[in-house]
C-alpha cells in the first residue's frame, strides 16, 4: 500500500507545493488560470490541509480492495466508462432500493475512490510505460483542478469536492444498509449497470484497472505523411474484403477487429477449398498407379472425397479449420507474415511463440517450426474466433468474456491484422 508520504510527495509534483519542509505542512497550489486582473493573493493560491488530507488517507486505507474497486461490508464503489459526451456536466442517476436498504448513484466518484486510483497509479511509477505517459496524466489531473478553483463554486469547494474532478472520471457508488458480501455488491452493480443501459441506450463498462482509467498504454495514432502516397494503385482488391478491413481499422473494439480481420480469412473459404479439393483430385486422378478399373483405388477415392468433406460435429472443427489451414498456405508467405507482425507490433512476434491464448487455450506459434507452423496458426486463430462466437455456459473455459477477456483479445489484434492484410494483397490482381 502506498504511504502518506508518497501521495503528499506526488500531489505536490502535479499541483503544488510544500509550505514549509515539516512533514505535516499544507500543500499550497497556484493557480495558474483567473478570471480576473491581478486578483489579491488568497484569490491566487488554495491551501490543501494536511490534516484534511491525512483523514481522506485514512478512510480509504481502512477499506479493501479488489483491482480498482474499493469496497466494504456496507460500500462499493468502482469506476466506469460511460458512452456519454455530457458525462463531466451532470449528475445522471440515484436511485434508491428502499425495501432491501440499497442506494445506487452513478456521479464524480468520492474523495477516497480518487485518492485510491491516485495511489495505484503511484504503484505504477516504476513502470517504463507509466513514466511515458505521466506527463500527460499529471496535465489531466492538474486541468480540473485550475478549470474548478476558477469557476464560480470557488467559495464552497475543499480540495475533497476537486480530488473528484482531478480523476476524469465517473464511478458507481452502492450504499446498502446492512452487510453485505463482494459478491453481492458486484452482482448489485451489475444488475444497475444493465437496467440503466436499457433504459438509456448508452453503454455503461466498468473499468478493469488503472490502464483503463488513465489511459497509460493507449498510445497516439501514429502520424502518417500522406505525401508518401505518390503513386496511383496497381493492385484490384476484392471490394467485399476491403470493406471487412475498413469495419476492423474504424472500431476500438477488440471484439469487432478480431472478427472482421477474420471475415476476410472466411470470405475465401469456399474458393480456396474448392480449388484445393479439385487439384488433389487431379492429382490422384492422372497419378500413374491409378486405375478406374481397380474398384480398391476407386473406394479409395470416395473415401478421400467423404473425409475431405465431413464436419467433425463432436468437437467443432473439422472442415472451416481444415480450410483455413488451406487458406493461409494458398496465400501467406510465413516470413512475410513475421515481418508483417513486427511491423505491427514489435512484442507481438515472441508473445505468441510463449503465450497461449488465456481464455480459450489457443496454441503457441513455434515460428521455427517449418513442418507445424500452419497448423498452429491456424489453430490460434480459429480457436480465438470460436471463443468469441460460442458463448455456451458449458464451456466456460472456452469462452470468450467481453470486457474482462478485452486486454487478452487486443494482444490477439497484430496476428489477424497481419494474416488478413497479406490475404488482401495476395488475393489482388494487377490492373
Amino acid at each position: 500500500m502506498v504511504e502518506y508520504t508518497e501521495i503528499k510527495d506526488f500531489l505536490c509534483r502535479v499541483i503544488g507545493k510544500k509550505e514549509t519542509d515539516e512533514a505535516n505542512c499544507n500543500i499550497i497550489v497556484d493557480i495558474s488560470r483567473n478570471r480576473y486582473k491581478n486578483p489579491p493573493l488568497e484569490e491566487r493560491q488554495f491551501i490543501v490541509y494536511d490534516q484534511e488530507l491525512l483523514d481522506m488517507y485514512n478512510r480509504t486505507i481502512s477499506m479493501q480492495y479488489d483491482g480498482i474497486t474499493l469496497y466494504s461490508d456496507s460500500y462499493y464503489e468502482v469506476a466506469i466508462d460511460l458512452d456519454y459526451p455530457m458525462r463531466h456536466r451532470d449528475v445522471f442517476s440515484q436511485v434508491n432500493d428502499s425495501a432491501n436498504g440499497i442506494s445506487y448513484e452513478l456521479n464524480w466518484p468520492s474523495a477516497e475512490y480518487s485518492l485510491y486510483l491516485i495511489m495505484k497509479l503511484i504503484e505504477l511509477r516504476y513502470d517504463p510505460s507509466v513514466r511515458r505517459r505521466m506527463p500527460p496524466i499529471m496535465s489531466r489531473i492538474r486541468r480540473p483542478f485550475d478549470y474548478r478553483i476558477n469557476s464560480d463554486e470557488t467559495k464552497e469547494l475543499s480540495f475533497e469536492n476537486i480530488l473528484s474532478r482531478m480523476i476524469g472520471e465517473i464511478s458507481i457508488k452502492i450504499r446498502s444498509d446492512m452487510p453485505r458480501s463482494f459478491a453481492t455488491f458486484k452482482s448489485l452493480c451489475s444488475a444497475f449497470a444493465f437496467e440503466f443501459m436499457f433504459q438509456t441506450d448508452m453503454a455503461l463498462v466498468e473499468c478493469k484497472s488503472i490502464d483503463d482509467v488513465f489511459n497509460i498504454n493507449m498510445s497516439p495514432r501514429n502520424r502518417f505523411d500522406i505525401s508518401q502516397l505518390d503513386k496511383p494503385p496497381l493492385r484490384t482488391y476484392t471490394n467485399d474484403v476491403v470493406d471487412y478491413y475498413k469495419l476492423a481499422l474504424s472500431s476500438n473494439d477488440p471484439y469487432i477487429k478480431y472478427i472482421s480481420f477474420y471475415h476476410i480469412m472466411e470470405y475465401f473459404y469456399d474458393e480456396v477449398f474448392r480449388k484445393r479439393l479439385v487439384d488433389d483430385l487431379k492429382n490422384k486422378i492422372t497419378h500413374p498407379a491409378f486405375s478406374y478399373k481397380n474398384d480398391d483405388k476407386i473406394y479409395d477415392m470416395a473415401l478421400f472425397i467423404k473425409n475431405r468433406l465431413k464436419i467433425n460435429v463432436q468437437d467443432g472443427q473439422g472442415n472451416e479449420l481444415e480450410t483455413l489451414k488451406f487458406v493461409i498456405s494458398e496465400f501467406i508467405s510465413i516470413d512475410d507474415l513475421k515481418n508483417r507482425i513486427n511491423d505491427i507490433d514489435d512484442t507481438a512476434f515472441s508473445y505468441y511463440q510463449a503465450t497461449k491464448v488465456p481464455f480459450c487455450n489457443a496454441p503457441v506459434i513455434s515460428w521455427n517450426d517449418t513442418q507445424g507452423i500452419v497448423t498452429q496458426l491456424a489453430k490460434r486463430v480459429y480457436y480465438t474466433r470460436n471463443s468469441l462466437v460460442h458463448s455456451k455456459s458449458g464451456k466456460n473455459d472456452e469462452r470468450y468474456r467481453p470486457y474482462e477477456n478485452e486486454k487478452e483479445l487486443q494482444r490477439e489484434i497484430p496476428l489477424v491484422k497481419a494474416v488478413a492484410e497479406l490475404i488482401i494483397i495476395n488475393s489482388s490482381g494487377t490492373l
